[in-house]
């Protein structure tokens, strides 16, 4: 199998985002002025005599002008709405809010183009701490913000989707999709093109507000930097239904290129005791949304998602990359970064639209620890075959999809449930998933409390193609019914099939590891060739180590001793 991951033309963007600069006739009249809350109410804007508050700043203040927020013991209320180049700078403990709803709709900054929004304390807005409505060349950096959406309006809205169930051609549907709180930083964009930085800002602590949320909808076409923010202790309220970190969403005929690095994402969703909007709460680290005709390009490096116990509930996921509506594109790629300890799905990549073409890269990840439902050792729910606390999933659930998944120098340990799950069951659209491709090379898939691998297909698949080598797939812990170190199980009709662990017509040099665990294989419908992998013992599987119902495993050549990639020593 091909491990390329399609390039998609319409995401030509630049690779770096590039900062607007005020204009020469900007730059030619730009003056510094001043604003202190709890100054003189006869001000005029000088570093000896500030404005005492932010309307009349804004007031007097010109396209291209430094303001400068000094630090004081008082709040600065009211909100203030930026000109194009604009400079808007807090020094020391610079405080800021809108407490005013009929000021700026509640938020405590609105940007225009070129601005550059640093070093400001934003507390307890009623809607965003900083919100940005088709403007392009913005920096926003450096930002301390806390206690967003006071008023807990709706922002962010994940669009209308159907669950997909064990049941051929049955979804749950989600008809009024999932609403989220207003983000403290929220940039919207429905035309134009250009780029976008965020970096280094704290948002936390918010009973009913999103972190960073970027929705792009209409013929808008930008490139987002979103790098080395941290966001921690973001609460769902109780009139919404999700909680995002970082969320990134292309809609009607958008492109949204994004580059996520160096950032954090801890302590999401409810506590069980706090008394603050449903227990637990859908929430999610990053979240990736391709909708409809949006198309996505999307890199996330040096991330790291970590959860306590007892936050978030069962639907809590470190990335959820999911598409919906029809047609969608996107291609994300994961390097370098740790996710651990969600009540959900740890990774997710899920079709819930149709025809959508979606690839996922994952290299040197980490993804562990997940807490949720599998924990019983009794493997996936009755009804919805995921946010079974897998470490990652990647499943089609919708007519037409293309889902390809490739894994490199990975780790996906130690999950309540299965390790890998990669799938289809159609409960959208008519006729079949299209094409499920998977390829796995030099990672670890051990130890999981469910299977290790589990490949399945419930009701109409085209076309299967799985890639694995040199690859650990040892020591499940599975119970009755997940045992097996890897399960492959064609519950409805798979057009066409292949799954190659070593020997077989994808390539694969073999090299997998297969020992301990109640169970190597289990079969059900399926073909697989395993050749030149690891047993546990020289001459091959022991008796009673594989189970097959209607399909067929090729364990010929098998391995002598026991290989490097194996590194989990076998449990007795």
């Amino acid at each position: 199998m091909t491990a390329r991951t399609p390039r998609l033309c319409c995401l030509a963007l630049a690779a770096a985002a590039v900062v607007l600069t005020p204009s020469a006739a900007w730059a030619d009249q730009a003056r510094t002025l001043y604003v202190r809350a709890g100054a003189d109410s006869g001000g005029h804007g000088t570093r000896q005599s500030p404005f005492g508050d932010l309307s009349r700043v804004e007031a007097a203040s010109r396209e291209g002008d430094r303001i400068v927020v000094l630090p004081s013991a008082g709040i600065l209320d009211g909100g203030i709405r930026l000109k194009r180049g604009q400079q808007l700078v807090g020094r020391g403990s610079a405080r800021v809010t809108n407490t005013m709803p009929s000021r700026l709709d509640g938020d405590a900054v609105r940007l225009a183009d070129g601005t550059t929004v640093t070093n400001l304390e934003i507390r307890d807005p009623l809607r965003g701490g900083i919100y940005g409505l088709n403007t392009t060349g913005v920096t926003i950096t450096g930002n301390d913000i806390s206690g967003q959406n006071a008023s807990c309006v709706p922002g962010f809205h994940i669009p209308h989707f159907s669950v997909p169930t064990t049941l051929p051609g049955i979804g749950i549907p989600i008809s009024d999709g999932l609403h989220n709180g207003w983000a403290g930083i929220m940039v919207d964009a429905d035309r134009g093109a250009g780029p976008l930085a965020i970096a280094g800002n704290r948002v936390h602590d918010a009973d009913c507000g999103d972190g960073i949320d970027v929705r792009l909808s209409g013929r808008a076409r930008l490139h987002a930097r979103i790098t080395r923010n941290h966001l921690t202790g973001l609460r769902q309220g109780p009139s919404l239904s999700s909680i995002l970190a970082i969320g990134l969403q292309s809609r009607g005929r958008s492109t949204l290129a994004a580059t996520l690095r160096g950032n954090r994402q801890s302590h999401l969703g409810n506590d069980e005791d706090a008394g603050i909007g449903p227990a637990g709460a859908d929430s999610e680290g990053v979240f990736v949304n391709p909708v409809g005709g949006g198309r996505m390009r999307v890199e996330i490096a040096h991330n790291h998602y970590s959860q306590p116990p007892g936050r978030g509930g069962f639907s809590a996921n470190g990335l959820e990359y999911v598409s919906m509506g029809d047609g969608a594109r996107a291609n994300v790629d994961v390097h370098d970064s740790t996710f651990s300890g969600s009540s959900g799905d740890v990774i997710e990549q899920l079709g819930l639209g149709t025809n959508a073409v979606l690839n996922l890269s994952l290299d040197r990840v980490t993804a562990t620890g997940s807490t949720g439902f599998g924990g019983s050792g009794y493997g996936d729910t009755i009804v919805i075959p995921g946010n079974n606390a897998d470490c990652l999933i990647g499943a089609s659930g919708g007519a037409g999809n293309q889902v390809t998944l490739r894994v490199r120098h990975s780790a996906l340990t130690n999950c309540a449930n299965n390790g890998l799950t990669f799938g289809s069951s159609v409960s959208n659209g008519r006729g079949p998933t299209s094409r499920l491709m998977l390829d796995v090379a030099d990672s670890q898939i051990t130890g999981n409390h469910g299977g290790n691998l589990r490949l399945g297909n419930i009701g109409g698949l085209d076309t299967l193609s799985v890639r694995i080598e040199d690859t650990d797939l040892s020591d499940s812990r599975g119970g009755p019914t997940t045992p097996a170190n890897l399960t492959a199980e064609n519950l409805g009709t798979t057009r066409r099939s292949t799954i190659d662990l070593g020997g077989g017509p994808l390539g694969s040099r073999g090299g997998v590891c297969l020992d301990g665990g109640l169970l190597a294989v289990t079969l059900v419908g399926y073909d697989v060739s395993a050749r030149n992998a690891w047993w546990g013992t020289p001459g091959g599987p022991a008796p009673g180590r594989v189970v097959t119902a209607g399909g067929t495993l090729d364990a010929g050549s098998p391995l002598g001793t026991r290989p490097k990639t194996c590194t989990v020593p076998t449990r007795k």
